[in-house]
């Protein structure tokens, strides 16, 4: 069985992949970014810790920033604030803040003909000559047959990226996995902008309106807010089979290497 299908099977929200409950205070247990969950090469991928630290202070509606690369199957100890946040430290180095955030004022996407997200999933790394900069990602990366299988492509004519999600198992989705997806969804228009240059997640904010089912059929749309100089931002939905808004999310991104977005 697939890291994915374990997952998505047998992880219920608010917890680690190995069952562990994350307690809110105290922060006695330890997070462990499995080495399946990469991002950039060698290092954690931004949703899914971004997801962890969330679920230690409200796992629905919160914002999480990252501080350094994320090291994989390290112990990340949780470290509660006077403000509320909780930081996740790798040694003495702090990779992750989590605080409660909310709600977002994320304009609606309007839903698109399923043959225009098919024909935008083809199309997804037209701009970087089918070069994605961190092949190996969990959530986006065309070398995993393991991840999330996410390809968010222009549609045309809307000004969106969108890419097609069944999240695999039973039940609800984990909150993490869910935060995995916003992430590498919201990506979508930063590899479409930049020829060269690999995007990093610098903060998810991410709101969860609706339950999210596995094995259902969802489409995750993500546009450009904003940006400046190498700094990025977007907002992402995903949508459900109603086409209701579930989640939405605004992250920033920070494009590396000599290209960037115009």
């Amino acid at each position: 069985m697939s890291a994915v299908e374990t997952l998505g099977t047998t992880t219920p929200a608010g917890t680690t992949p190995a069952g562990t409950t994350l307690d809110a205070t105290p922060h006695a247990v330890p997070v462990v970014v499995d080495p399946r969950y990469t991002g950039p090469a060698g290092s954690g991928h931004g949703g899914v810790t971004a997801g962890y630290a969330a679920a230690l202070v409200d796992p629905r509606r919160a914002v999480v920033r990252l501080h350094a690369a994320i090291p994989l199957g390290t112990p990340l100890v949780p470290r509660s604030r006077a403000d509320g946040a909780v930081v996740l430290h790798a040694g003495p180095v702090p990779v992750a803040t989590a605080r409660r955030g909310g709600p977002w004022d994320v304009p609606p996407f309007e839903p698109a003909p399923p043959a225009l997200v098919r024909a935008a999933e083809r199309h997804w790394l037209d701009a970087r000559a089918g070069v994605h900069p961190h092949p190996r990602c969990f959530g986006c990366g065309p070398d995993r047959v393991d991840g999330l299988g996410l390809r968010p492509g222009p549609v045309r004519g809307r000004g969106v990226h969108a890419t097609r999600w069944v999240p695999p198992g039973e039940g609800e989705v984990p909150s993490w996995l869910l935060w995995a997806a916003l992430d590498c969804a919201s990506a979508g228009p930063v590899l479409g902008a930049a020829a060269r240059g690999g995007p990093l997640t610098g903060e998810l904010a991410v709101e969860q309106r609706l339950p999210v089912a596995a094995g259902r059929r969802h489409t995750l749309y993500a546009r450009t807010a904003r940006r400046r100089g190498r700094r990025v931002v977007t907002e992402a939905a995903l949508l459900d089979d109603r086409g209701l808004h579930a989640a939405v999310a605004v992250v920033t991104w920070f494009v590396t290497g000599s290209e960037v977005p115009s």
